[in-house]
Order: C-alpha cells, then structure tokens, then sequence
C-alpha cells in the first residue's frame, strides 16, 4: 500500500494523454460524512453557445493492475459491503479514502465522461477522456438542496446544471425509463443502545447525481457499442406494464411504484450490449464507482485500455473476472439485506407499534401475505393482510411475535 501511497505523486503510464480539467470549478455530491469520493461533476460554458457538463469518476485503474493482489482481493469482494455497524471497503481503507478517491484541492487521476448540449438542453456530442481534475468545492445533498431552493445568482452553474438534468430526465422518460423514486429508510445503532430510523427523502439533489450517474453509463456503454468493446452490460428485458389506466388508479410512489416493479424481470449483466428496460436505456454500463464496486473498475480498464489502443480482455478473459466478482456482489447483498432485516426487526421489536399504513400488493394471496407501505417510516412490511385487501386500502398493523436474533417476525394488519 505504501508504494501505491508512494505512486500518487509520480507518472503512471498513461498519464501523458490525460486531460487537464483541473481549471475547471469541480464538486462532489455526498451524504455528510462520505470519505470515499469516487464521483464529481461541473459544467463548462461552449463557445459556440451551450454546455459541457463533465461526469468526473475516480481512476484507480491507473494505479493497479488486474494482476496486483489487491485487485485480486477486489474481485474476490465484488464491491464494499455498507452494514448499519460499518463499511468493509472493497479496497483497503487507506487506498479507498486516499489516493484512489477525489481529494477536494489535490490533483488526482480521473475518467471524464462529458455531454455537450445546447441552450435548452438537447444532447449535442459525447465522449469521455482520462484526466486529471482538483476538486473546488465537497458538498452535502442537503447544501444542494438549500441552494436549489434559494436560487443565489452566485449559482448559477448549479441552477443550470438542474435544468439540464431535468431536461434529460425527461427525455429518459420518453424513451419508457421507470422513475421509481420513493423515501427509504436507513437504520443507525446509537450508543446507548436504541435503534434510530433516518428516512432520506428523494430529494432534486439525490436525483440530480443520480440521472448524472446513468448519464455517465450511457455514454460509456454507447462508446463500447461503437467500438464493439466488450464490457460488463447491465441489461433488463423488457416487462408488459399495467396501462396507464389501471396506474391512475393507484397513489403515486410506493403503491404506484409497487404495481410497476411487480412486473419487473431481474437484471442483468453480460459482455454484449443490451437493452435495460426499467431506465429507458439502449445500452448501460455501471461506471461511477469503480473503488466500491469491481464492475466499475473492470469498466474503467477497458475503457483505458482500448483508448491508449492496447490488447483490451476478451469476451471469455472479461467473463472470467465478472463471474467472481459478481459472486462476491451476490454474497456481499445477501449480508446486507441480512443486516438490514436484524436491524429492522429491531427497531420494531423496540418501537412496537401499531403503525399506519396502505396496502401495496399481494405477495402470497393464498397464504394472506401482502406488503404494506407505511408511509411515516418509509417501510415496506410484509404483514398477514385481510383478504380482499386492494392497492391503497388503508391500513393499521401490529406486532405479533419478532426475534431479531432468529430473523423471525409476525405482522398482523387490519383495515383501518
């Protein structure tokens, strides 16, 4: 690690072609206390009018090979595990934190996905480009939120960059892109011993980085496509929905939300490109993550790889290297979801209840099992329901029996 340390400061090959965008007025997007900065963003008046809005992603490619044992590990790992007691990083901690992530007012090695677009928004040109950029400024979602709100002429950018975002949502949405936004509930363990549930709403500033990070995959995957550049494609076939009729019917977010991801097939990733149905994409890469998810990394080495016109991994030397990692991603989300519903149980065992809820949809109609949104705690509980219970039919539950420690819990809920 130290002469990785050590390398940070030194050329790397590769380095030569890089990009200088460290003029540029750069920042980050995070949750307060994130500590590993993999993703920043700008935008950059054209001289011929518009915009050029960069998609800065972190490059620890530069420094490891695949052969280097840490990248073995990585693999191995398939992506950092975030658990309510702690993160187990996909890369060691001083390498994540450090010379791997974006350093707010230190030069550092970056993929620059870029988008130029004209004064009301329609996409104009493309592309990407090693590079070296220097963060001005780390914010919060919540700082973006206030400014959003307050609108100051002194951000201007920011503003514009909103309006660009929003432009481009909507065309996704055109294209048939399922935006399922909705709160989601995080539990935190407290020192003295209570569970505290925080409930993160889907705010303009989550939602702006988010649309900027399928952005990035986008590009990224439609580069692969022209270049038949084999990369890890995320894909999902495309579902027969409910009509827009039967969709009125139902409450917009979570039951709404519930009647389309019901008819949703799993998704999935490949070396061929592939459509994915539920973001309204031709063709998608993940790309905006590469020290926390070895997709990324793998994404991020082909793409440097075929641009310094260099032997690119082949479709079986490339599927190789997925099928580990994607185990370890696979065993890596079972301990979350197992994390979670510790947690969850929990809370529930500490809180209570009854909670206020509406009924989404039915799980195991025979057996009386539905799922029920409660909208105050952003959860979905799966709960004995009463039968007949239809979409947005309100209702009350209560706890029968929970044991965290067994993962065994007992909801019982009744029409309201």
């Amino acid at each position: 690690m130290q002469r990785l340390r050590s390398l940070a400061g030194q050329d790397c090959p590769g380095d030569e072609d890089r990009l200088d965008l460290t003029g540029l007025a750069s920042l980050s997007i995070d949750d307060a206390g994130t500590i590993e900065v993999d993703d920043a963003l700008a935008l950059e008046s054209r001289a011929a009018g518009g915009w050029r809005l960069w998609i800065h992603v972190a490059d620890p490619t530069a420094l490891l090979s695949l052969t280097n044992p840490l990248t073995m590990e990585a693999c191995r790992r398939g992506c950092s595990a975030y658990l309510s007691h702690g993160a187990t990083p996909m890369f060691p901690q001083p390498l994540a934190q450090g010379v791997f992530s974006l350093r707010p007012g230190q030069r550092c090695r970056a993929l620059s996905f870029w988008l130029d677009v004209d004064d009301d928004g329609h996409a104009l040109d493309e592309g990407w480009s090693p590079s070296w950029v220097r963060l001005s400024t780390a914010v919060t979602y919540n700082d973006v939120d206030d400014l959003l709100g307050m609108a100051p002429p002194e951000e201007d950018n920011l503003l514009e960059l909103h309006r660009i975002i929003l432009r481009l949502n909507q065309e996704r949405r055109a294209a048939g892109a399922l935006c399922l936004e909705q709160p989601e509930a995080r539990f935190r363990p407290m020192a003295d011993g209570r569970i505290a549930l925080e409930v993160l709403e889907p705010t303009p500033a989550r939602q702006l980085v988010a649309e900027c990070m399928v952005l990035a995959g986008q590009i990224a995957g439609r580069y692969g496509q022209r270049h038949g550049l084999p990369l890890p494609y995320r894909g999902q076939v495309a579902s027969p929905l409910p009509s827009a009729q039967e969709l009125a019917a139902f409450s917009p977010g979570a039951v709404r939300n519930g009647a389309l991801k019901a008819c949703l097939q799993r998704s999935s990733t490949g070396t061929r490109p592939q459509p994915h149905f539920a973001l309204g994409a031709p063709v998608y890469v993940q790309v905006t993550s590469p020290i926390r998810r070895f997709t990324d990394f793998l994404t991020h080495l082909q793409l440097r790889t075929h641009g310094r016109q260099a032997s690119v991994l082949t479709e079986p030397d490339l599927q190789h290297w997925l099928d580990q990692a994607l185990a370890g991603i696979q065993e890596a989300g079972q301990r979350a979801r197992q994390d979670r519903l510790y947690w969850l149980h929990s809370w529930l065992q500490q809180e209570r209840g009854p909670w206020t809820g509406r009924f989404v949809r039915w799980l195991r109609e025979s057996e009386g099992l539905g799922l029920v949104w409660c909208g105050d705690t952003a959860l979905e509980l799966a709960c004995n329901c009463p039968p007949r219970s239809r979409p947005d039919d309100p209702l009350t539950i209560g706890l029968l029996e929970v044991n965290p420690e067994r993962g065994l819990l007992r909801l019982k809920a009744q029409a309201a």
